[in-house]
């Protein structure tokens, strides 16, 4: 890296802010606060220019910008960016955010009427190298490179490249005063500054080389070697000197700064943090410094008797509410409790040790912990709260005791408020609520971590009984935002009681023949390694079929075949582009079935082996605060994307065993959006079609098709079943164009004719997105809520995935609820009935159990009567079960 201005002399940072905006504007996808604010440009504005705080860390600074820029240049000729487009609108809402930014980094902003960024900088750049100070540029335009001198580097933080005079000479071929007379000769079309006819950048690094300047070529153009060159400049000779005027930076702009004034100064911390928080930028804000540890009434209590332990029962117990974190290490079905935080309502906080290691270590015994709290925590009188109550009963379960009364889970009190937003970790709560950073937890990471329960309780004691204090503090506040929104009901009937059939389930998780697994690995291993060979085979030549470079190169160069889509690093070899060269070429089928059987391979059979615990099940976690829909997600593994249609996928699944003595049995709901698109949609035709428990796929495609769902055709019915399960999802003409591989005008016709037969659909797709408009939200038949603020995005793109997420969450999201209800409803009659079987898992729409044998028959007859009765809709819920000894059995 060439260094920067030399480090003896005081240095100025100028930041061409202007520059920062756009780029960032350009680079980063459409984004949107809940509230529906644009935020792209100021969030890529705020990171580059905290980066180049950071790496540069300069003793003075200043950010300049344009403000009416265009005026005084279009003076000297009307056209100068004339013909540029208007600011989005997007991006004008986001200059007064942009300026917050600033004021909150303290950081003064520079700007003079009529003038651009690159003038104020250019300005300021003479009047500090005449004061004795280096300047450093930081921008990304090459027309700066015309104030650089031995006092005067650029940087650009985005290549972190810096630009000295020797790199100009280097790189361009002339020296930095030249450059106003470079971009004069070759023009500028983005501003346009007209060139030269003629004339391109080797022209003119060869003209300025033997003239110097365009003063001394136009005055010696007889000298010019080229006849059509020499009569191109004779002919645009004042519009080369207007356009020298254009591009050259002014350097003697009145600002009324002094140097000196631009010392930099401490961020202005509360109002930055509030703006971000505002902004909803949860990884910037952990970026500002840390703050002081939240204050406590008190300081924390370590409790390290059994004396003290009673005593704390008996505060909990009179209070009737406890707030509980604990301190553990990795997954949490398989982690033990090192040990707890502890917030009582009065304000004050314990920490109680338990798996603590070191010499004189003062801790509670494990047996004393049970013996004394088990009551208390088992007690569902005692209401308990915290963040993630679902890993507080894992590890409390490992110790013997069942959590019970779980209602202040800020976690999930969060993820119902706004399920749209990714963040509800305990941190982020803390300073959009509190206003406080969370002391830091020890470090257990690094080359050599330290295991946890190697600190001393002292050392984690605070970290840990903060965090239960500010889930205390926090809750009341969620109870209370949720409450007018109908939210309430729907945490304390559905969310809070899945906690513990949740943790229940991750507990006992589900057997798996580890060997079957390998054999299949094994078998789709040698399946990869055939595929490379047909490949290479088809493509007439060896390459890394993994490579997309390599395979893109395969596929445009050496084949030939036509480039459809480009991404950032060239011609794109994605699925939908594969899908649609496979129709001219055999190479691109093969390569998707490679994909598959390789991700397959890499995802599950490789994985989950080393998954399997030594009771030989799996515990995969479930995650209630993760889609915007309230589905059920799952990690290590993630069990949803096990194909199931497929013949690989069965085999998968075939590995997932039952216990012997055991069946595993699956509950299935049949076509449950297409049942509650039917029901909330009120559309006749698709009513009638379920209550005569017609093949609705066929009932749709005689309908489209116009003939008797006996003529229907094979293709016909492919065609109706892709826009029934696609309506759901906002699915356009060109969606199924590509689908199907039609032409998009076919599609279209499709989709036409589908609505004029299923008219409910469409008054449903149309009044979601209208009502979703006017209430800011859409809701599930449970109440269920998303906000949806990017309806009123600016940027066209935003808004359709907005319409399509507003057309899909009444239906899939309440599909989600009603899975969630019909789970409680089947555990309950399980326990009511004292039956051994126990729920394994939820996998899109079913529900998975192992029971012993001769509960089967009774498990099917339960499942199918609970699950169906979860919901009175227009039509009937329809529960296909079955059982056998593997997963692939009992579909």
């Amino acid at each position: 890296m060439v260094p920067s201005p030399p480090s003896d002399a005081p240095r100025l940072v100028l930041i061409d802010a202007s520059s920062f905006i756009f780029r960032a504007y350009h680079a980063i996808p459409p984004l949107t606060t809940r509230q529906g604010v644009p935020t792209n440009a100021t969030l890529g504005f705020t990171r580059q220019v905290l980066k180049a705080l950071k790496e540069l860390a300069p003793s003075h600074v200043a950010l300049a910008f344009d403000k009416e820029s265009r005026a005084e240049r279009q003076k000297i000729d009307p056209n100068y960016k004339a013909h540029r487009k208007e600011t989005p609108e997007d991006l004008v809402q986001q200059f007064p955010y942009i300026r917050k930014v600033v004021e909150g980094l303290a950081l003064p902003i520079l700007e003079v009427a009529g003038w651009e960024a690159d003038d104020v900088i250019g300005t300021l750049a003479r009047r500090a190298t005449a004061e004795g100070f280096s300047v450093l540029v930081v921008t990304g335009d090459k027309d700066f490179v015309q104030i650089v001198d031995e006092k005067v580097h650029l940087y650009d933080p985005a290549n972190e490249r810096y630009t000295t005079p020797a790199e100009v000479k280097e790189r361009l071929g002339i020296e930095p005063a030249q450059m106003r007379d470079y971009l004069a000769l070759i023009g500028d079309a983005v501003d346009n500054v007209p060139k030269v006819p003629g004339i391109g950048p080797k022209s003119a690094v060869e003209l300025l080389t033997q003239f110097g300047g365009v003063d001394a070529l136009l005055e010696r153009l007889p000298e010019v070697k080229k006849p059509k060159m020499r009569a191109a400049l004779e002919e645009h000779r004042e519009s080369l000197l207007r356009a020298r005027d254009l591009v050259t930076f002014r350097t003697d702009l009145p600002l009324d700064v002094s140097i000196a004034s631009l010392q930099r100064q401490p961020l202005h911390e509360a109002p930055l943090r509030q703006l971000f928080t505002e902004l909803e930028f949860s990884a910037l804000l952990k970026e500002l410094p840390a703050r002081e540890p939240t204050k406590l009434t008190a300081e924390t209590e370590i409790v390290t008797t059994r004396e003290a332990l009673e005593s704390l029962a008996t505060r909990v117990r009179e209070a009737g509410r406890v707030t509980l974190l604990p301190a553990y290490e990795g997954q949490p079905v398989a982690a033990s409790l090192v040990g707890l935080g502890v917030a009582l309502g009065d304000g004050t906080t314990r920490y109680v040790p338990l798996r603590h290691e070191g010499l004189g270590v003062e801790q509670v015994r494990l047996a004393d912990f049970k013996r004394v709290l088990q009551g208390v925590l088992e007690d569902a009188h005692v209401k308990k709260g915290g963040h993630d109550l679902k890993a507080l009963w894992l590890l409390l379960s490992r110790e013997g005791i069942e959590l019970r009364g779980g209602e202040d889970d800020v976690e999930l009190l969060s993820y119902l408020l706004d399920a749209s937003r990714r963040d509800h970790s305990l941190d982020f709560l803390a300073r959009e609520r509190l206003q406080v950073d969370l002391p830091a937890l020890p470090s257990t990471g690094g080359r050599k971590p330290r295991p946890l329960k190697e600190f001393s309780p002292a050392e984690v004691a605070v970290a840990y009984a903060v965090r239960a204090d500010v889930a205390r503090r926090i809750a009341p506040g969620l109870w209370e935002e949720l409450e007018p929104l109908g939210l309430a009901k729907l945490a304390r009937e559905l969310e809070l009681p899945l906690v513990p059939l949740l943790a229940r389930m991750e507990s006992r998780g589900v057997k798996v023949d580890v060997k079957a697994l390998r054999r299949i690995s094994e078998q789709v291993g040698a399946d990869c390694e055939a595929k490379v060979k047909e490949i290479h085979q088809l493509a007439g030549t060896e390459f890394n079929v993994g490579s997309n470079p390599q395979l893109a190169e395969v596929l445009y160069k050496k084949l030939e075949l036509p480039v459809l889509k480009r991404g950032k690093t060239g011609p794109s070899t994605d699925q939908e582009v594969l899908e649609k060269l496979a129709e001219q070429h055999a190479l691109p089928r093969a390569i998707i079935e490679y994909r598959s059987l390789s991700k397959l391979k890499s995802t599950y059979l490789d994985t989950l082996p080393d998954l399997v615990t030594k009771d030989g099940r799996l515990h995969t976690t479930f995650h209630q605060a993760a889609t915007a829909t309230g589905r059920l997600s799952s990690s290590d593994p993630n069990l949803q994307n096990i194909p199931i249609r497929t013949e690989l996928g069965m085999e998968i699944r075939r590995a997932f065993i039952a216990e012997e003595g055991h069946q595993l049995v699956s509950a299935d709901y049949s076509q449950i959006e297409l049942r509650l698109l039917a029901h909330i949609a009120g559309d006749e035709v698709l009513l009638d079609a379920f209550a005569r428990d017609e093949d609705i796929h066929s009932r749709t495609a005689a309908e489209i098709f116009g003939v008797t769902q006996e003529q229907v055709t094979r293709d016909q019915r492919r065609v109706a079943k892709m826009v029934n399960f696609g309506i759901a999802y906002g699915l356009s003409p060109y969606g199924l164009s590509t689908r199907l591989n039609i032409p998009e005008e076919e599609a279209r016709d499709i989709i036409e004719r589908y609505f004029t037969r299923y008219a409910g659909i469409k008054r449903y797709l149309d009044e979601t997105v209208k009502v979703a408009r006017e209430k800011g939200y859409v809701e599930t038949l449970f109440g269920r809520r998303r906000p949806m603020g990017d309806l009123s995005a600016k940027n066209r793109q935003v808004v359709q995935g907005a319409e399509r997420a507003a057309i899909n969450m009444p239906i899939q999201g309440t599909a989600a609820d009603l899975m969630k209800k019909a789970m409680l409803d089947v555990d309950e009659e399980l326990r009511r009935r004292g039956l051994r079987t126990r729920m394994l898992l939820q996998v899109h729409d079913e529900l998975l159990f192992e029971a012993p044998d001769d509960e089967v028959e009774a498990v099917k007859e339960l499942s199918r009567r609970c699950m169906s009765a979860v919901m009175s809709l227009k039509i009937p819920l329809k529960v296909e079960v079955g059982a056998g000894n593997t997963w692939a059995d009992a579909h």
